[in-house]
């Protein structure tokens, strides 16, 4: 981002503006996404009885699954492999995030029969 942002200043190389959309990316789905989250996973309610928030094993598979997607998109944005390949990114991050409203769902679910 900040390389992006110089150039529009200083005239460095006009490949850095085929690196907006890497950029987009990695802000959106790198940052913002995880964020919301992470943050989502620690402040939900924690549920009655059980693992307070959920499968760890399935919390960390959904981290692993979205890092590896991001990572796969991102390459494939950078490279500009073919749309497949961008895809199967999209499908691994896409995966993770039904993944996380699973667990989040269990929680919510389990305040309703008080």
């Amino acid at each position: 981002g900040g390389l992006i942002l110089s150039h529009k200043a200083i005239d460095i190389h006009p490949m850095i503006w085929g690196m907006l959309p890497f950029h987009y990316e990695l802000a959106i789905w790198g940052w913002l996404v995880q964020f919301v989250m992470g943050t989502a996973y620690w402040m939900f309610p924690k549920k009655l009885k059980g693992e307070r928030r959920g499968s760890v094993a399935l919390a960390w598979g959904m981290v692993i699954l979205f890092n590896t997607g991001l990572i796969i998109l991102a390459t494939s944005t950078i490279l500009q492999f073919t749309t497949i390949t961008a895809l199967v990114g999209r499908a691994l991050i896409f995966i993770s995030i039904l993944i996380f409203a699973a667990l989040i769902w269990q929680r919510i679910v389990t305040y309703r029969n008080l």
